[in-house]
């Protein structure tokens, strides 16, 4: 059966090449205009967000995060967390999935802290899940379990 081998070649190649996408060299800088532009972006389109964001403590943003699998995937971005507007930390989100999936999509994602128990936590814990408690806005593809490491600059 050739099958197996095919198949376990195709998913490599996969994620090699989200590792290569996930992996940008963008400095500090970058990465920070790159969050407060999606930041922004996400507060001019959608008036939820917008309120959210007039009310909340602080504003984690991944602007690029890339996925891809063939049944077996992975996702990778970096981000940053904004406290009253101030950048104070970045950070970086990694997940595995498995499934029926194919492909390869790029999206950005924010997580609105609306205290500051929640900004403590955040900058307390060395790795957290996203799924029970907070998820992103856009629920059309999140059906995998994620595992996130918190970096600070």
């Amino acid at each position: 059966m050739h099958s197996i081998p095919t198949l376990r070649h195709a998913t490599g190649l996969i994620l090699v090449a989200l590792t290569l996408l996930a992996v940008r060299t963008a400095s500090a800088d970058d990465l920070t205009s790159d969050s407060r532009r999606a930041r922004q972006q996400l507060v001019a389109q959608n008036p939820a967000a917008a309120k959210c964001k007039a009310k909340a403590v602080a504003v984690l943003v991944f602007p690029d995060v890339v996925k891809a699998g063939f049944i077996f995937g992975a996702q990778g971005g970096k981000g940053i967390l904004f406290v009253h507007g101030q950048p104070s930390g970045r950070y970086r989100t990694v997940a595995a999935s498995y499934g029926l999936q194919a492909g390869v999509q790029k999206y950005g994602y924010a997580l609105f802290l609306m205290n500051q128990r929640a900004v403590d936590w955040i900058n307390q814990t060395r790795g957290w899940e996203i799924g029970t408690g907070p998820e992103r806005s856009d629920r059309r593809q999140r059906n995998g379990a994620e595992l996130h490491d918190q970096h600070h600059a």
